[in-house]
């Protein structure tokens, strides 16, 4: 029998500097064991630890767990959202200088023993990008978690072939300092995956375990509600990102929906003699609805253009 051949680790050099980021909300049972690990993870390598605490109760320990491990700690003066606490670590890890960002969920369902492998993802040979990817047998992910992970990857810009909800990746230096993120809430994975599209950054995928049971707050109502504000989300990125493919493909469904309505009318009219008022009427509103659409997705992506233009001219400057 073949021997499985072992996955070869690269780490990052002394002078190079990385942070691992975790954050997190009314999470004093879970962080703990987290950070601990981490703390026996630190003999492999060097490391620095910032938790973001969201605006946890004011009962809760999180902040206070977090600094007894060592950690450097930043509150948010209430609940913003996931997406506002990632955005706390990456501007920190931007301001900071760092070279690699690691970025993990702090409720336990992840393991942060398998940091060494995402983090190689983006060392050497190495994208800009590493996904730890909830696949195969060794997650614990629920049928209905699957189905609703599938669709929201599929839904998301840049998403294909990728775990696209996964709390688990890490970050070079061109990912740092690319990436700008502006939603607060918990579609945050998929909007960094589809600014890492448009920035042309070179995402891998690296495969992870994950735990699901005895995880507070791993219901599948959750998960239900959860998925549905990720999906509404994930339209509303499409239509601030690519109006033109939003608007033109709506536009288009209309025009469509006209011609065989249009068609419909011309039957009526040769077998029975008879215009058929109704479905004019409704001929007329999907060519007027479709031709709107269609010329709203044209304006809206030419000024979406010269604002990414001017806003590049103005980065430069700043240079």
């Amino acid at each position: 029998m073949k021997s499985k051949k072992k996955k070869e680790i690269h780490l990052p050099s002394d002078d190079k500097s990385v942070l691992i980021g975790v954050p997190a909300y009314n999470e004093e049972i879970a962080i703990g064991s987290l950070l601990w690990k981490l703390k026996k993870i630190k003999k492999t390598f060097d490391f620095e630890v910032l938790v973001v605490d969201d605006g946890s109760h004011p009962l809760d320990e999180t902040g206070k767990i977090a600094k007894s491990f060592g950690a450097v700690v930043k509150k948010h003066p209430h609940n913003l959202g996931k997406g506002a606490a990632i955005q706390t670590i990456m501007n920190y890890a931007k301001e900071e200088d760092y070279d690699y960002l690691v970025l993990i969920d702090s409720d336990g369902q992840h393991d942060p023993y398998e940091i060494p492998e995402v983090l190689s993802g983006v060392v050497n040979p190495g994208a800009d990008m590493a996904i730890g990817t909830r696949w195969g047998e060794a997650t614990e992910m629920p049928f209905m978690r699957k189905v609703g992970k599938n669709i929201l990857d599929r839904a998301t810009i840049g998403g294909k072939g990728r775990d696209t909800q996964s709390g688990f990746r890490a970050l070079g230096r061109r990912a740092i300092e690319e990436i700008t993120l502006i939603h607060d809430d918990f579609a945050v994975e998929s909007e960094m995956l589809a600014e890492a599209h448009q920035k042309g950054l070179k995402v891998k995928n690296v495969r992870i375990s994950c735990r699901y049971k005895d995880i507070k707050n791993a219901n599948t109502e959750g998960s239900a509600k959860h998925g549905f504000k990720v999906l509404n989300r994930l339209v509303m990125m499409v239509v601030e990102r690519r109006p033109l493919l939003f608007f033109g493909l709506a536009g288009t469904a209309f025009l469509v929906a006209a011609l065989i309505s249009g068609l419909w009318v011309i039957n009526i009219a040769r077998t029975r003699e008879v215009l058929s008022v109704g479905y004019s009427l409704l001929t007329l509103i999907f060519i007027i609805l479709g031709s709107l659409l269609m010329v709203s997705g044209f304006i809206l992506n030419e000024l979406k253009r010269l604002f990414d233009r001017h806003t590049e001219r103005d980065l430069k400057r700043v240079d």
